[in-house]
């Protein structure tokens, strides 16, 4: 039996003295040349598959307008064409992260275009989810320590859902990477009140990306509220922080100018014009939007859709202990306040709590989720939330592997200047290998064989054709699969909404970023109810089956090919009938 010899000190005790030696140990380790290694290889870890599947992946819906939005926005700022009817295109969305677009776009065609205008359109989404990344493992390490941020970060950065939407020229991500750091700094400002006013710069940049950005303040004030209201005064009163009522007065005062600042869209008549853009807001959540959720399509998405889709795109190895984390955390709430735990070790458990809690509240409220992207942000406190809740449980099962059982001796200083040095333990080591396994592998492993990343679904659902909309539409591929299938001329219709591919002849239009398929290929935009005798084939993506536009009664007989990530369907290849 091992001894453990303590003077006036009880077994626990004990044990938090030790982990807190192995923490500094473990910190020490990380010089400024190792930190600088991990960071960079992190932000290559997330930047690689973004930049991959941004080469790879066709045109989606939505991603025309914001790249059309960007080229007309961006000389509209150069030259000063403030108050021009230009501005009105796409307005039900602020302008920042069309700007960026804009700037990528030019800045790609003065350098003599090394990328096609899609690719340029989506780097912004590219950086910024790489910037997420780096983002979670920097701003992570102070609350939840190094491990856990490590780990968290890798497992977002093979998220097949993050990577396909860092991927597209959509706004979501930047809006996602900017909220979420506004949510990291508020647990650095507690002890760094300025930091307030840096928290108020990026909410407003992401409102400025996506109005949806607004729904992250709330839990950032309640979390900041019952720091300083409620744990604080838990603490010994000269370890009290003082109340920063000035620095969250700026802050207040800072985020509308901002807001301003980034919107160039609104600068004429600031009050009028943003109301303008509001009441197209609501009225659209009152109209609705017509997409598909569970099983069936609809106009309006209940308050349970954010839980469903967080469950279909992250793997159950994250949800399952991401939901034990809440109830821990609740557990530690109620534990906190009948003084059994304290003010310093609930802080950061209080933090993550609120921001997951919050995030899901605010979020739930959304009643029209066109597609999967509008809940983007819960991500990373779901993600922080596993990793934070499998390491208490690898935490507690170490020490009770580890820790002898203690004997209350009296013992010299001779004595003790006799007892061997304890090695440092594994422990960072193991955990970082154990939490890697369950959390990260199975997004890898997802990311790397489900094509296109998007029909990726967690280990309860088997593909999104019965359970959320398809986003992708796999027209390209589709037609590359026909021009290996044939030869000579062939008449192809692409189904789709009205509008969904813009004017054929635009510089912004599916056309114009597929003009490397084969000439032989003749292709056009068809929509549900035409007729469509003189086309050879016909391609269908899933989306529209979802919507209630079913394959064609005759044509259905003949599926020949379907586009598929995963057990998703994109979209299915129709032949004529009396094609051979």
């Amino acid at each position: 039996m091992h001894t453990k010899i303590t003077i006036a000190q009880s077994p626990s005790q004990c044990e938090d003295a030790r982990v807190r030696q192995s923490v500094v140990v473990h910190a020490h380790a990380f010089t400024p040349l190792l930190e600088s290694i991990v960071v960079l290889t992190l932000a290559f870890v997330a930047f690689l598959p973004r930049l991959l599947l941004a080469l790879q992946l066709d045109m989606v819906t939505d991603e025309v307008v914001y790249i059309i939005s960007g080229k007309i926005y961006l000389p509209l700022l150069a030259h000063a064409k403030i108050g021009a009817s230009q501005w009105n295109y796409n307005y039900e969305h602020p302008p920042l992260v069309k700007l960026l677009i804009g700037t990528t776009i030019f800045s790609n065609t003065a350098l003599g275009h090394p990328l096609s205008e899609l690719v340029a359109g989506r780097l912004p989404s590219i950086f910024m989810g790489t910037l997420l990344i780096v983002a979670v493992y920097l701003l992570g390490r102070a609350p939840f320590g190094r491990s856990v941020a490590l780990t968290t970060a890798l497992c977002l950065a093979m998220s097949p859902w993050l990577v396909y939407f860092s991927a597209l020229a959509y706004l979501d991500m930047t809006m996602t990477a900017l909220v979420t750091i506004a949510c990291l700094l508020t647990w650095h400002a507690l002890h760094r009140p300025w930091l307030f006013i840096v928290i108020a710069l990026f909410l407003a940049l992401g409102t400025a990306s996506k109005y949806t950005a607004t729904l992250a303040i709330p839990g950032i004030m309640l979390f900041t509220a019952y720091y300083f209201f409620i744990i604080r005064l838990y603490m010994p009163v000269t370890q009290r922080p003082h109340i920063p009522w000035l620095w969250w007065l700026a802050s207040i005062l800072l985020a509308p100018i901002a807001f301003f600042i980034a919107d160039p869209a609104i600068w004429p008549r600031p009050i009028d014009l943003l109301t303008r853009s509001l009441i197209f807001e609501w009225n659209h959540s009152v109209t609705g939007h017509l997409t598909f959720l569970a099983g069936h399509y609809n106009l309006h998405a209940p308050h349970w859709t954010i839980l469903y889709i967080v469950f279909a795109k992250m793997s159950a190895f994250v949800t399952v202990p991401a939901t034990f984390f809440a109830v821990y955390g609740l557990i530690q709430l109620v534990r906190f306040h009948r003084k059994k735990v304290s003010a310093t070790e609930i802080t950061a458990t209080a933090f993550l709590f609120f921001w997951l809690l919050s995030l899901v509240s605010m979020f739930s409220l959304l009643n029209i989720v066109v597609g999967t992207h509008y809940h983007l942000p819960i991500a990373v406190p779901v993600a922080l939330a596993a990793t934070t809740g499998l390491a208490s449980i690898l935490r507690t099962l170490y020490r009770e592997l580890t820790t002898p059982r203690a004997v209350m001796v009296v013992a010299t200083p001779a004595l003790l200047s006799t007892l061997p040095r304890s090695p440092a333990p594994l422990y960072p080591f193991i955990t970082i290998a154990l939490l890697f396994f369950v959390l990260v592998m199975p997004h890898l492993i997802g990311l790397t064989t489900t094509y296109g990343a998007e029909g990726y679904t967690s280990e309860f659902f088997q593909g999104e054709d019965s359970t959320l909309q398809v986003a992708y539409p796999g027209y390209r591929e589709a037609v590359q699969w026909i021009a290996t299938q044939t030869h000579g001329t062939q008449k192809i219709g692409l189904a789709m909404l009205p509008g969904t591919l813009e004017d054929r002849n635009s510089n912004s239009s599916w056309y114009s970023y597929n003009r490397d398929l084969p000439n032989r290929l003749k292709l056009n935009e068809v929509h549900n109810g035409d007729t469509y005798t003189q086309y050879d084939y016909l391609v269908w993506p899933m989306h529209l089956v979802q919507r209630g536009f079913a394959l064609p009664d005759r044509w259905s007989e003949n599926v020949i090919y379907r586009v598929t990530g995963g057990n998703t369907t994109y979209c299915y290849v129709l032949a004529h009938l009396e094609t051979p």
